[in-house]
């Protein structure tokens, strides 16, 4: 039986193991997941922690219900639709990063305030991750980008940030992948770029920086959107 922290929420975290198991593909595309009461006694917690969990990766896509069969990885978990590049996508990208910022921004500043061993950990292994990776699938090394975030936004120390992350996960994952997508052709060059940037949004978090964390973040994401404006002015 794992021992969960009672300071973070414990439907988020299960969510969050539940969805790191997908990406390492311990549970492939149509695998079964373990049922609830085998969920409930692996990380000793109750029936509606579980159900809570599994409700936040349906949200986004990772998990679907088969009634009288259980619960089962589903397409869009393993495979994201390929993206053609229309622009309402990709205004759609943009709309959700501005949307973040502000909200990332200050998970970023309240971590860095925050911090405490335990969530310094679990940021340097969400970093690790990532970083330790030799990615060639843009949809993992998207999700693996996303686990940084959302761990940044557990150390903040307020659970909304964490539940906002995951109830916007599929129009993130969209923005990630959409991003390595793009970038595909000069993938290592962009992929040390977003590794160096989480270094150093990590970095200051680490030192107690909140303003320093916050403007990290800040640049990180904002080299995204200009992004897109720029491809929304060239398609015009």
């Amino acid at each position: 039986m794992h021992s969960l922290p009672s300071t973070t929420s414990l439907s988020d975290t299960i969510a969050s193991a539940l969805m790191q198991r997908i990406v390492n593909g311990t549970y492939a595309h149509g695998d079964k997941l373990p049922s609830n009461a085998e969920l409930c006694e692996e990380f000793g917690v109750s029936r509606t922690v579980v159900r809570e969990a599994l409700a936040s990766l349906k949200l986004g896509g990772r998990i679907v219900s088969r009634q009288g069969s259980g619960v089962f990885v589903s397409d869009r978990g393993q495979k994201m639709p390929a993206m053609a590049w229309p622009l309402p996508n990709i205004r759609a990208c943009l709309e959700i990063l501005e949307f973040r910022i502000g909200v990332e921004m200050q998970a970023a500043a309240l971590a860095a305030q925050r911090r405490t061993p335990d969530t310094l950990q679990a940021l340097y292994q969400a970093h690790a991750a990532f970083a330790d990776e030799n990615w060639h699938d843009t949809e993992k090394e998207a999700l693996a980008d996303f686990g940084f975030h959302l761990a940044i936004a557990r150390a903040a120390g307020n659970p909304r940030f964490a539940e906002f992350l995951q109830t916007t996960i599929a129009e993130i994952c969209r923005d990630l992948h959409t991003k390595y997508t793009e970038s595909a052709k000069h993938s290592a060059t962009y992929f040390a770029q977003t590794v160096r940037e989480h270094t150093e949004i990590l970095a200051a978090i680490s030192d107690g920086d909140a303003t320093l964390a916050q403007t990290r973040m800040q640049l990180h994401l904002e080299d995204g959107l200009n992004r897109y404006r720029r491809l929304l002015s060239t398609a015009r």
